[in-house]
């Protein structure tokens, strides 16, 4: 298998980039704290019906357009806590890289298995493995103001770790890694999203402040019981938080409709920074286990039917090249991981070995695209003439066209060429474009 390193940085380089990075994500800060005096506080535009807490009445009612309608729509009413403000914490317009969204998944995961006081380091460490699918296996951007695809292209490649590493072993060895400059990097990361996740809780308190805005902001949690968590030091001078009353139940029991809205905000967010890339909700997390019996049963009947060859090696389908290449294999021409889809028209038969070979890569375009075309203009040829409704479709789809049986009866195999290639050259120049390798050959 062929490793596809992302851009790899020095040790110097390091420390730079992530001083470049954190003014680029001050300097947005820093419109965020100019701006908070310009909107008034929660208490002034809302009409208000009081919930007694031990602390004080917390106003909640009627949200106008200032707060939201839209925002606090995603987020379960609750009579015990502040669910209004915490509907903010995630707002378009504060968040400028995708820390708040995945610290707050981080964040569910802990309450969900009881913990409610927490490291900063252990959350940081949630972070970074809920980054590491997205980054490394679909190369999606995060944008240049987000240093987590530093951080998960300098573990990956210090370590020679791949994408589909376990989740839960990669938490554990991030978490208890004494790596100086990883450390360096996970402490970096701590500056800034633990403090202004809560900012909304404390507008009217930080109207008019520009300086030291991380440590006011860790005072008034202390304070405050209405905020979601409060944060503090231990003996050893590491910052932790705890969660404060009503939290963890409405956090622990609204898990999946939280969880939901954290991951829709990350869609949105990267889908902006991502415009030609499909299917960003469906690369989030790791792919699942896909059965592609159907297809292979397909292939199998077009393979005994029609004598096709394997376009990676040009090797007949007989017994004698299932022992030295291994068994039948479906390989995406244009990956999985970018297309997320197992439909005919992307799908050709190998080899076991040679599918392994080629993994997540791409071959060379000019020297594989007329095989490609013609096994699948068999394959088009083949469905249709069998009937196989669900293969007529995909094909029927991507290629444009109202009716594949009188397509296939008037039209030659030279125009079936044009028109799927200029289907899949575009999409193919996408993922070389996003990171994905390109292999020359494969035998």
């Amino acid at each position: 298998m062929k490793n596809i390193k992302s851009e790899v940085f020095n040790k110097n380089e390091k420390s730079l980039d992530f001083e470049e990075n954190d003014k680029k994500l001050k300097n947005e800060e820093s419109i965020e704290k100019l701006e908070i005096h310009k909107n008034s506080s929660f208490e002034q535009n809302i009409n208000f019906h009081e919930i007694n807490n031990n602390e004080e009445n917390i106003n909640i009612h009627e949200i106008h357009n200032n707060i939201g309608i839209n925002e606090i729509s995603y987020v379960p009413y609750s009579n015990e806590v502040d669910y209004a403000t915490f509907s903010r914490v995630l707002s378009d317009s504060k968040v400028v890289a995708t820390y708040k969204m995945y610290w707050l998944l981080g964040l569910l995961d802990e309450v969900s298995i009881g913990n409610v006081e927490i490291s900063f380091r252990k959350l940081i460490s949630r972070m970074i493995t809920y980054a590491w699918y997205p980054i490394l296996a679909y190369k999606l951007s995060f944008g240049l103001c987000d240093n987590l695809v530093k951080v998960v292209n300098y573990i990956a490649d210090t370590y020679n770790l791949g994408s589909n590493y376990d989740e839960k072993k990669l938490l554990e060895f991030i978490y208890n890694n004494e790596d100086r400059t990883l450390n360096k990097m996970m402490k970096d990361l701590t500056y800034n999203v633990p403090y202004r996740f809560l900012s909304p809780f404390f507008q009217d308190k930080l109207k008019g402040e520009t300086t030291k805005v991380e440590k006011i902001i860790e005072e008034l949690s202390k304070e405050s019981k209405t905020c979601v968590y409060s944060i503090y030091r231990n003996e050893k001078n590491e910052s932790y938080i705890r969660i404060n009353d009503g939290w963890c139940d409405y956090l622990k029991y609204n898990y999946k409709i939280i969880q939901g809205w954290a991951y829709y905000k990350l869609v949105c967010f990267l889908q902006k920074r991502n415009p030609n890339t499909p299917g960003i909700a469906m690369k989030l997390e790791a792919p699942k286990s896909r059965n592609l019996t159907a297809q292979t049963a397909i292939w199998k009947e077009i393979i005994q039917r029609k004598h096709i060859v394997d376009i990676y090696t040009d090797k007949e389908f007989i017994d004698d090249n299932y022992k030295m290449y291994g068994v039948l294999s479906l390989d995406h021409f244009i990956p999985w991981s970018f297309v997320l889809h197992d439909q005919m028209w992307n799908l050709v038969p190998t080899f076991k070995n040679i599918n392994s070979k080629k993994s997540d890569n791409l071959l060379d375009y000019d020297a594989y695209i007329d095989k490609f075309c013609n096994i699948q203009y068999e394959a088009f040829e083949f469905v249709v003439n069998e009937k196989k409704k669900n293969q007529i479709e995909e094909y029927r789809e991507m290629l444009k066209i109202a009716d594949p049986k009188v397509f296939l009866e008037k039209k030659s195999k030279e125009v079936f060429f044009k028109m799927i290639k200029k289907e899949i050259y575009p999409v193919y120049n996408i993922a070389v474009n996003q990171g994905f390798g390109v292999i020359n050959e494969l035998f």
